[in-house]
């Protein structure tokens, strides 16, 4: 089979200056006869590709996402939805080269007007493969489509990486003029890169600086506690407890910090409690930080109570993960990531019994069904079975799973 793809100085959306190793796309005859299979069916593309997805069956969601460069669905508002799922799924699967070549497919090949997600897909794949300069030459023609916090934030990283901060300042630069103020992503990243080319010395002034700079100044948006977090786990990183619990211990008011800022600064603490000489005293810490958050609305979610429980498997003590998950769950509603992830630790162990329990809760809970974090308890559980050598309650597992996305579609029409 060929792989020969056109010259990018063609494409409208350039993918690098050789696109030879790309996989081959179908041509418009591969298109039309398999356009032929789906006559007829009373459901969407857009659902029958999610729920192929859904079910793991990438490629033929792909085969049939090809579909929506045919001209009685291409100018549907939803044909764009079926573009950026597939490319999404075959990068989730590190299949980059293949996601990128599904762009230039539905949006150079075929005209198809990408939006801002497409490109950050994109651009995503390129960093992922070390392929900065492609990335930003992307970016240019991205740019008109709205680029957003997501495309600076990959390509500020990026450019930490390959370049240092000195090129990541530069960009930082850019995007300040072009994105919302307060968006201080470019910045934190921007911070991050440059500490990790400094001697301790100038990193505790490099600390002190923005202390004085920001502590008091934009605290209402919490600026300064992402920035003491970054030091909290530079210091860690470098061994020095004491450093990093100073860092720490300015981050005063734990009833403002937002929850993202909290579940890094929860994950650095627990990832450190095991290697260093403080390690008990830092996960004290990561436990009040962690109840702390627990105790105000807002301030924190289902990645919050993950990390916790995650923390607790992953060192043995399987009581106090089951503890943890309880707790968080009482007088509160039913929280479905927190649901699927317990689930899937106690199938990984073989804890069937207790990740029975879990999942006949789950699943008798109407509001709790079918996202695709149900989906993947189903299959946790399906996989937990097989490994017990309970095979035919992995069957029933597994044909209840079928039942319900055989619901989920049958409801959509075109």
């Amino acid at each position: 089979m060929s792989t020969c793809v056109a010259s990018a100085t063609v494409a409208r959306y350039p993918l690098g200056k050789d696109l030879s190793w790309l996989p081959r796309n179908p041509t418009s005859e591969d298109v039309n006869r398999a356009a032929d299979l789906v006559k007829g069916r009373p459901v969407s593309l857009l659902y029958r590709v999610l729920t192929m997805i859904e079910l793991s069956d990438v490629d033929g969601a792909v085969e049939l996402a090809r579909l929506s460069v045919l001209k009685d669905v291409c100018r549907r508002h939803d044909t764009i939805l079926i573009c950026n799922a597939v490319i999404l799924a075959m990068c989730q699967g590190k299949r980059y080269e293949e996601g990128i070549a599904l762009f230039h497919y539905f949006f150079n090949e075929n005209n198809i007007v990408p939006n801002i997600v497409s490109f950050n897909h994109v651009i995503k794949a390129f960093c992922e493969l070390g392929r900065v300069d492609d990335a930003l030459q992307l970016y240019r023609h991205a740019d008109p489509f709205g680029a957003d916090k997501e495309t600076f934030s990959l390509l500020t990283q990026a450019l930490v990486h390959a370049y240092g901060y000195c090129q990541a300042r530069f960009f930082v630069g850019l995007s300040g003029s072009l994105i919302k103020t307060d968006d201080w992503t470019p910045m934190l990243i921007e911070i991050r890169g440059r500490l990790d080319q400094m001697n301790a010395e100038d990193a505790d002034d490099y600390f002190h600086k923005y202390r004085l700079e920001y502590d008091d100044l934009v605290d209402s948006v919490g600026v300064y506690k992402s920035i003491a977090t970054i030091f909290v786990e530079y210091w860690l990183k470098h061994g020095n407890e004491e450093k990093a619990m100073e860092c720490y211990s300015t981050i005063r008011t734990w009833e403002s910090l937002p929850a993202t800022t909290g579940n890094t600064l929860l994950r650095i603490l627990l990832a450190n409690c095991k290697r260093t000489e403080a390690g008990a005293l830092i996960e004290v810490k990561a436990k009040d930080l962690f109840h702390s958050m627990l105790a105000k609305h807002k301030r924190f979610d289902s990645e919050t109570i993950n990390i916790m429980v995650d923390y607790w498997f992953e060192i043995g003590e399987f009581n106090k993960a089951i503890e943890t998950f309880n707790e968080s769950q009482q007088g509160r509603k039913k929280m479905v990531r927190c649901y699927s992830n317990m689930i899937g630790r106690l199938c990984e162990r073989g804890m069937m019994s207790e990740a029975e329990g879990l999942f006949e809760d789950m699943c008798s809970d109407k509001d709790l069904s079918p996202p695709p974090d149900v989906i993947s308890s189903f299959r946790s559980m399906v996989n937990g079975y097989v490994r017990a050598g309970r095979v035919d309650d992995a069957i029933k597992t597994s044909n209840k799973l079928a039942i319900l996305k055989l619901r989920k579609v049958s409801i959509y029409e075109d």
